[in-house]
């Protein structure tokens, strides 16, 4: 372990990115495909995958995240009330402001952002499903404290509020801003590597886990699982692949 603060970035980063193919697994238990048999879909996917992000899926995040399919790009999609409703998105979108906010979350300023992503997600009809998530967290708290290990509880905490959020909005950068909308193909169609040749392993680990770089075929076919994606994109083919590169423009 190096023991130093300057490396708590890279730390947060890395533990981020893996917080995020946590939170792309609550995608698909949101969407019931995650396990074959139900209830283990609901139970593991609330208790071992969600609760860990502080997210609730029944009455919480699903519900959300079934009006942005079915309002996609239009006025009532919630993204758009939600984290997507301020100064990050509201202008042109250039590569050099994708990689200005990557910066800057990673220093931990996205924090309100995260917060209103939180707050769009809460289960409102029935609040007390938070309990889960916090009882969780004060178990962990209470566990690393026991065992003189609180930099765990601190490092994972600032993984979600530094390295995860940073990584997020990229990945929601490519997902529907600055496209026009479009219906159910609301979505960029993308290669995860710079252009349509490269493996993009590197942006596959830190951005796009899981195959989410299929976000369009995702929105068009949302009863697929993630793993299925690229078989379903190799037969799909009513849209071209664009690199990644070619997203936005530089400036």
């Amino acid at each position: 372990m190096v023991d130093s603060i300057f490396f708590a970035p890279v730390a947060a980063l890395m533990i981020g990115a893996r917080i995020q193919a946590l939170g792309l697994l609550v995608h698909d238990a949101t969407h019931r495909v995650a396990f074959k048999t139900k209830w283990l879909n609901e139970f593991l996917g609330e208790t071992l995958v969600a609760w860990p992000l502080f997210i609730v899926i029944e009455k919480g995040y699903r519900t959300w995240h079934f009006e942005h399919h079915r309002h996609l790009g239009t006025d009532h999609d919630p993204e758009l009330d939600s984290y997507r409703s301020d100064s990050p998105y509201d202008k042109p979108v250039t590569w050099r402001r994708v990689w200005r906010y990557f910066v800057t979350d990673l220093l931990g300023l996205g924090l309100y952002d995260l917060f209103k992503f939180l707050k769009a997600i809460f289960p409102y009809k029935q609040p007390w499903r938070i309990l889960g998530p916090l009882g969780m967290y004060a178990a962990f708290f209470a566990l690393t404290f026991w065992l003189d290990a609180l930099w765990v509880f601190y490092l994972w905490i600032w993984s979600i509020v530094a390295g995860f959020w940073a990584v997020f909005r990229i990945r929601t950068w490519t997902e529907h801003v600055g496209i026009e909308p479009r219906g159910k193909e609301t979505s960029h169609r993308f290669s995860p590597g710079w252009d349509t040749h490269s493996p993009g392993w590197l942006g596959k680990f830190l951005f796009f886990p899981h195959n989410t770089f299929c976000h369009y075929e995702h929105h068009k076919f949302p009863q697929v699982p993630y793993y299925n994606l690229p078989a379903l994109r190799k037969v799909e083919e009513s849209r071209p692949v664009t690199p990644l590169g070619d997203l936005f423009p530089a400036t």
